[in-house]
């Protein structure tokens, strides 16, 4: 044992000798690490060696997100013995069925003893008290914890936790739940699920209720000082939430509400009387970031709102319709999200452009459009380059029908002169490049674009066949959605080098078999074929000079072709000849023919 501790000790000798970050104060690598922009490549920094890991670990495990029951198991059971790391978790997501939903069909259930392994997990860690420093936790699964004492141990054994995140179904909490004990929180986020939809959407309608009376006065008396609050959910049909507006906290900076209604009022309004969430959103001036949906409230309400309301806000999420409706705000806005799509039937895009001209400030757009036809997006991008010159993040979504060509595109976005971010989501152009190709013609005409997402998703309706099947049994597998996360990597002059790329994509096969998802990692090289050493040799560049999209790649084609051409003539020509010579000693020919019957009788005389 004393021979492997001074063998240790040698080794780490050696690194904190051999390498130059061993010699680099504990502040000026944070720094260092600050700049890294994804997790794998701060991973890889922390991997480094043991005195970089223990400097950069706290960056590494500040946000820890859990998608699946076996995540929650490995990961917290790793924390719960490793305190050294547990303490400098300040962010925990539980999303037990999100690998779930990714990797299968969405309607695989969420199973109770999943349930029960996920919230055991936490309850334990929570219990052991080294979670010291965690400010949020999310819980987010389609039901609310098997175990709620979980709930309990978080608020003993986490003191700093002030944002508390929650997703409620078809079962409620009950009325002595430890969820409904917390005290001088600083965010709250609530979603209701399908679940709730389905068998309580009309429970907070009902204030005689104990589970929302008890919930009312958390949310009211016991945390005066909430800044955050977020009641979230997507249905046809919204949930009442009148009582909400009655409610004033003076420090509320954040407000997401999701398809529930808070405006609904009994009686005929007195003159000079506002709507109740008009007087609401007047009570809370710091309002910073504002999200709103379909359903929350109409937009011909906003014409009764003080002007001088809302001068903070820089962040909006609802309808253009609404945004159209708070004229005071265009100056002010920084980011905008369309909660729902637009309808390209009843909108125009020019429309949509016309909105957005009248914000300076957007620098965030996040917009989804529903196209009717193949040819809705010939103007549309364009109108957006006019509209936002400051843009530079992009999240863009056209669903329903084919839209635009790849190259077209990579080209066209050259008018973002400020595009940072981009996440693009199409339906795939029939004929047009895949993803890999489609993302390095990307790469290639927008180098500034150091990380985009490109997202294949089937049309709607199906794309008609060149022929006509009267009934067509068997249905084809068909990729449901393809996914592709890139990171461009460029040189000292700002050009391309090369582009890390991680695909996804996922095949339902037909009737219910199940779902094939696959995953694919790999490196491209974005530098032109004409570099000296960039063209392989042999066979093998032979190959890819066949395939390649250039002026020498199709003289090539050409060549073959021709020499294709040449080759049948040639065999043409020479399975002729053989048909010649094999009917040449049967005579063929009216002279062979008589010689024939001319040697006849000479036979027969002898």
């Amino acid at each position: 044992m004393l021979l492997r501790a001074r063998a240790r000790n040698a080794h780490a000798a050696v690194t904190m000798q051999s390498s130059p970050l061993a010699m680099a104060p504990g502040d000026l690598l944070i720094e260092i690490a600050q700049f890294l922009e994804t997790r794998m490549e701060l991973l890889n920094f922390c991997l480094t060696s043991t005195y970089v890991f223990a400097n950069v670990s706290s960056l590494l495990y500040e946000t820890v997100t859990l998608d699946s029951v076996e995540q929650c198991r490995v990961t917290l059971g790793m924390l719960s013995r490793r305190f050294d790391i547990a303490r400098h978790v300040r962010n925990l997501v539980v999303r037990p069925h999100a690998s779930k939903h990714a990797h299968a069909s969405s309607s695989t259930p969420f199973t109770q003893s999943e349930n029960a392994a996920a919230s055991f997990a936490v309850r334990e860690i929570a219990g052991m008290c080294c979670l010291d420093a965690l400010v949020r936790f999310q819980w987010d699964a389609d039901e609310l914890p098997f175990y709620d004492d979980m709930w309990f141990a978080l608020r003993l054994g986490c003191p700093q936790l002030k944002y508390v995140g929650i997703s409620m179904g078809s079962h409620l909490p009950g009325l002595n739940s430890h969820l409904l004990d917390f005290q001088d929180l600083k965010g709250f986020s609530l979603v209701l699920k399908h679940g709730f939809y389905e068998s309580h959407i009309d429970i907070f309608m009902d204030e005689d209720q104990p589970v929302f009376n008890k919930l009312w006065d958390m949310l009211v008396r016991k945390c005066p000082n909430l800044e955050e609050l977020a009641i979230d959910g997507y249905s046809t049909v919204p949930t009442d939430l009148h009582f909400l507006v009655s409610a004033r906290w003076p420090r509320l900076r954040k407000l997401s509400l999701g398809d529930v209604c808070v405006d609904w009022f009994q009686r005929f309004l007195n003159p000079g009387e506002k709507r109740p969430f008009i007087a609401f959103l007047e009570a809370h001036p710091d309002l910073e970031t504002l999200q709103l949906s379909r359903h929350t409230i109409q937009p011909t309400h906003f014409s009764t709102l003080d002007p001088t309301a809302l001068n903070r806000v820089t962040h909006f999420s609802g309808t253009h319709q609404q945004l159209h409706a708070l004229p005071h705000l265009h100056q002010l806005i920084q980011s905008v999200t369309f909660r729902d799509p637009v309808e390209t039937r009843d909108v125009s895009a020019s429309t949509v452009a016309s909105l957005l001209r009248d914000l300076p400030a957007l620098t965030s757009l996040k917009i989804s459009f529903t196209l009717h036809s193949m040819y809705d997006s010939g103007n549309l991008l364009r109108s957006l380059i006019h509209s936002c010159p400051m843009l530079q993040h992009l999240e863009l979504t056209c669903g329903h029908k084919p839209s635009f060509q790849l190259d077209i595109f990579a080209k066209t976005i050259r008018g973002f002169h400020k595009l940072r971010s981009l996440h693009l989501t199409i339906v795939k152009y029939p004929g047009d490049e895949t993803l890999s190709s489609g993302a390095a013609r990307i790469a290639r005409c927008n180098p500034r674009l150091h990380k985009f997402s490109l997202t294949f998703i089937p049309p709607v309706y199906p794309v008609p066949l060149p022929f006509s099947l009267p009934y067509r049994q068997f249905s084809f597998p068909f990729p449901v959605r393809a996914t592709g996360i890139f990171d461009v990597t460029c040189d000292h002059h700002g050009l391309p080098l090369c582009m890390a790329a991680t695909e996804h994509s996922r095949f339902v096969w037909p009737l219910g078999i199940g779902v094939t998802t696959r995953t694919r990692k790999y490196r491209k090289d974005l530098r032109p074929m004409g570099l000296p050493g960039m063209r392989r040799k042999g066979v093998r560049g032979l190959l890819n000079l066949l395939v390649e999209r250039s002026s020498a790649g199709e003289e090539l084609r050409m060549i073959l072709f021709i020499g294709f051409l040449a080759f049948l003539a040639g065999c043409g020509i020479a399975l002729n000849d053989a048909g010649r010579h094999a009917s040449g000693p049967s005579g063929g020919t009216a002279k062979g023919i008589q010689d024939e019957l001319g040697e006849v009788p000479v036979v027969m005389a002898s």
